[in-house]
C-alpha cells in the first residue's frame, strides 16, 4: 500500500498545473528561453529542467519548435529516455524523471512541426520510443502506448512505422 501512495504522489507531481506551484520550485522558468538555452539545459537531466522545458514546448510557436528540432532537441530527449528506460526505475526519482521526459516528447508530438519531424525520420524516433516500453514503470508504458497509438492514428505512414517499431521491439526481446 505504501508504494501505491508513493506512485500517487509522483503522478500528482507530474500532472500538477502551474497554479499548483506558486513559487515555481518544480520547474525551470523557460517562458522566454530560446531553443539553444533549452538544449543546454537538456544536458542536465533534472525534473525541474524537463518540467520547465515541457511548459516551454507547449507554448512554443512553429519557428521556435523547428529550431529546437533542428538543434537535435528531440534527439536529446529520446537519448535520455533510452538511458532512463535501460536502467529500470529502482529509485522514485528515476521514475519521475522518466515521466517528465516522456511528457516533453508528448509536447513535441502535439505540434505539427514535431509530428512531421518524427514521421520524416522514418523509423528512428518511433523505434526508440517503442524501446522505452522496456521499463518497469507502468505509467511510462501507458504514456508511450498512447503516443504510439496517436502516431498510428495520425497518418498511414505513422501506422506502418508504429507497427514496424512493435515488430522490432518483439524481435529484440524474444530470445
Amino acid at each position: 500500500m505504501a508504494s501505491r501512495t508513493r506512485w500517487d504522489a509522483v503522478k500528482e507531481r507530474v500532472t500538477r498545473g502551474p497554479d499548483d506551484d506558486p513559487d515555481g520550485s518544480l520547474e525551470a522558468n523557460l517562458e522566454n528561453a530560446d531553443p539553444e538555452l533549452c538544449i543546454r539545459l537538456l544536458q542536465v537531466p533534472t525534473v525541474v529542467n524537463y518540467s520547465g522545458l515541457r511548459r516551454r514546448l507547449e507554448k512554443s510557436d512553429e519557428p521556435w519548435m523547428v529550431q529546437f528540432l533542428e538543434l537535435q532537441g528531440l534527439d536529446l530527449l529520446m537519448a535520455a529516455l533510452e538511458r532512463l528506460s535501460g536502467r529500470g526505475c529502482a529509485r522514485i526519482t528515476d521514475a519521475l524523471l522518466q515521466l517528465t521526459c516522456v511528457s516533453c516528447i508528448r509536447s513535441v508530438m502535439n505540434s505539427s512541426a514535431g509530428l512531421d519531424f518524427i514521421l520524416d525520420n522514418e523509423e528512428g524516433y518511433i523505434r526508440t520510443l517503442a524501446q522505452a516500453l522496456d521499463t518497469s514503470n507502468v505509467m511510462v508504458k501507458m504514456q508511450v502506448f498512447e503516443l504510439l497509438a496517436a502516431l498510428a492514428l495520425f497518418d498511414p505512414q505513422g501506422c506502418s512505422l508504429t507497427l514496424d517499431a512493435f515488430e522490432n521491439y518483439k524481435v529484440r526481446h524474444t530470445c
